[in-house]
């Protein structure tokens, strides 16, 4: 079966009236503009302007003879270092682009924020399932160790962190209540009681922030967006500060 060259070279990036030209052109070998115009059944001034765009391509030449001009299409082989040319300068720009990417994002309003949300079983699977997708270096916590294994089955609290490689993890905790199963390697720091109270957990990774609600119906909502993350994690070190500098914390537990 033939080659369709003109399906293939408007493929390529040529327009329908380049391609019939060029292949017109081809197959007449060097000839005037009234002989191409009349292969490519267009009139002479459409043709003319269409031999300047392959020009400016690399694809046409023209010289003179005589006292007449003449037109001809480069080798084939000129025409597939002018499309592989097209392809280099295609990625460099696609390159270009996804380094605006951030820009552009702020250009409509900054990156839109996506929240998730889960409840009951679920909602415990689902946050150990993102956590190990983004295949964070650090993890940062601020949990009420007490609820978390009054609300929960502690067999069911081991198995899901089983998902996590926690030695490839840094892991910061800030907690209320006793310790349970510490993981090996993480820091710890207990927060004092005049810190104030609350219930469940926050997590900061990667550009998440995470929060987990046990009391009733446990319920986990994933926010991904690397502005709220990075606010987090400002505010998670900022206490983290605080709490290891307090020179009476250890008195005071």
């Amino acid at each position: 079966m033939s080659m369709d060259f003109v399906k293939l070279l408007t493929e390529l990036g040529l327009t329908p009236t380049e391609t019939r030209v060029y292949l017109s052109s081809l197959k007449l070998g060097p000839t005037s503009v009234q002989e191409i115009a009349k292969r490519a059944k267009l009139s002479r001034t459409a043709t003319y302007d269409v031999i300047a765009q392959l020009q400016e391509r690399g694809l046409m030449s023209t010289f003179e003879r005589g006292k007449k001009k003449f037109f001809s299409a480069e080798d084939p082989e000129r025409a597939v270092a002018y499309f592989k040319g097209r392809v280099h300068d295609l990625e460099e720009r696609i390159e270009t682009f996804t380094r605006s990417l951030s820009e552009m994002k702020m250009m409509a309003g900054g990156e839109r924020p996506t929240v998730r949300f889960f409840e009951g079983q679920e909602a415990l699977h689902a946050l150990f399932s993102d956590l190990v997708s983004t295949h964070p270096r650090e993890l940062l916590e601020l949990s009420n160790v007490d609820e978390a294994y009054t609300q929960l089955d502690q067999r069911v609290l081991l198995e899901a962190r089983k998902a996590l490689d926690e030695s490839r993890v840094k892991i910061k905790m800030l907690h209320r209540g006793e310790l349970r199963n510490p993981r090996k390697g993480a820091e710890y720091c207990r927060l004092l009681p005049e810190f104030g109270d609350f219930s469940g957990e926050i997590w900061v990774y990667e550009n998440r922030v995470a929060f987990v609600e046990f009391v009733g119906k446990m319920v986990t909502v994933i926010i991904e967006s690397k502005i709220f993350a990075d606010m987090g994690r400002v505010l998670f070190n900022a206490a983290w500060a605080v709490c290891r500098a307090d020179p009476y914390r250890k008195m005071k537990e």
